[in-house]
């Protein structure tokens, strides 16, 4: 009886220090994902302080496009680099592959997955350049629907550690998320609306989640500019 004691102490030791090894692992993942959000922020806002419109008057910065995901249209997909028809200033795409080349970062989560980027079209037009009048069209809600920050301009989101909807770091895109996972599917769903909310397990209120969403607002972007003599 001592000895079968003995060794269901040393299997519950052993797995205590499994799940604790576990969740200390996930909170490192978490932390940098994190940092790599607010990274590629840091970054978008540099990569518009130094470009220039190719219009008249020529001054005003714009934001990168988005590195396609998919082969259809002009550029290359998932190069990491911006992917746009340089005679209208468009993008291909307003949403897709942050272009991590183009801003010199990895690119990648902590679960070796991009990062997804969308842009409103006012801010990314390489042609007219952003104004002090442009307005973003990028909306983030949390889990109930409720908005938290509305007229974005961009967008940035890691997939977190299910990666459902994620583009791996050799093109391959993961599978969307199951149906019921209806907040992980509107940060997948390509139109103007996205989701932040804290983790949900399986089976919870709007379905498993555990993307991590970050933003600029209109009003700091511009602000950064017109500190950085842009506007």
């Amino acid at each position: 009886m001592l000895m079968l004691l003995t060794i269901f102490g040393v299997l519950g030791a052993f797995f205590a220090m499994r799940t604790l090894g576990s969740a200390s692992q996930q909170i490192t993942q978490i932390t940098d994902a994190t940092a790599a959000l607010s990274q590629a922020k840091d970054a978008l806002i540099g990569f518009a302080a130094s470009h220039s419109q190719t219009g008249a008057p020529g001054t005003r910065p714009y934001l990168p496009c988005p590195d396609k995901r998919a082969a259809a249209g002009l550029g290359t997909a998932n190069d990491g680099r911006e992917d746009r028809n340089v005679v209208t200033g468009v993008c291909v795409v307003q949403e897709g592959n942050l272009p991590w080349v183009d801003l010199g970062l990895a690119g990648t989560d902590s679960w070796s997955s991009r990062l997804r980027y969308s842009v409103t079209a006012a801010f990314s037009n390489s042609v007219s350049g952003m104004q002090l009048t442009s307005v973003g069209t990028l909306t983030v809600n949390n889990a109930a629907g409720a908005a938290l920050a509305t007229a974005l301009p961009l967008v940035v989101i890691s997939h977190g550690p299910n990666r459902w909807g994620a583009t791996g770091g050799t093109g391959v895109i993961v599978t969307l998320p199951p149906a019921a996972n209806v907040n992980e599917r509107e940060n997948t769903d390509g139109d103007t609306v996205f989701v932040s909310s804290p983790p949900v397990a399986a089976g919870g209120a709007g379905g498993e989640y555990d993307d991590l969403t970050a933003w600029l607002t209109t009003a700091i972007l511009l602000a950064r500019m017109q500190q950085a003599g842009k506007l």
